[in-house]
């Protein structure tokens, strides 16, 4: 998958969004289209869809919700201590009339093939490399000619990576 399509391990540290402003309320209204669902189960069922890639908080969930209950997208019910969200005809609407939503139900769909293993290891594989730059980096401090050394390393690879 090309960079413009994901962005993978990123959305921690506010570097970059898994979710682009309003892709999280479409997601949550499709998954409410299925079926009714509580805060904690839409959660749930968003971990288990981006497999571990994206784990939204109650912070960035919850505040949507109400959102979508103010603009009468979804209604709600208790069921016990539990609000229950259910998706209206308007929240049905504003679906079916956001055609802004189209590159992202794309992404969405290229991100059922993806190879999570393989990106796991990638992931990993990244993490590991950052690691020796690290204590390249902290060697480098204290001698002028490693510095100079990794400066050119950091420096070829972000042209082959740029070249990529």
């Amino acid at each position: 998958m090309s960079g413009d399509q994901f962005s993978f391990g990123m959305a921690r540290g506010g570097r970059d969004r898994f979710f682009k402003k309003g892709n999280l309320q479409y997601v949550i209204l499709q998954m409410l289209g299925d079926e009714p669902k509580h805060g904690y189960q839409i959660i749930k069922e968003l971990e288990e869809k981006f497999k571990g890639f994206y784990s939204p908080s109650p912070g960035s969930v919850y505040p949507i919700l109400q959102m979508l209950e103010d603009r009468e997208f979804v209604s709600t019910t208790k069921d016990g201590k539990k609000k229950v969200y259910t998706i209206t005809e308007e929240g049905r609407d504003f679906l079916q009339s956001s055609p802004e939503q189209a590159a992202f139900q794309e992404r969405m769909e290229a991100f059922k093939h993806v190879d999570f293993q393989a990106m796991q290891k990638a992931r990993e594989e990244l993490q590991s490399l950052f690691k020796q730059f690290m204590l390249a980096s902290k060697e480098a401090m204290s001698d002028e000619k490693k510095k100079e050394q990794l400066n050119q390393i950091i420096k070829e690879t972000q042209e082959k990576l740029n070249n990529l």
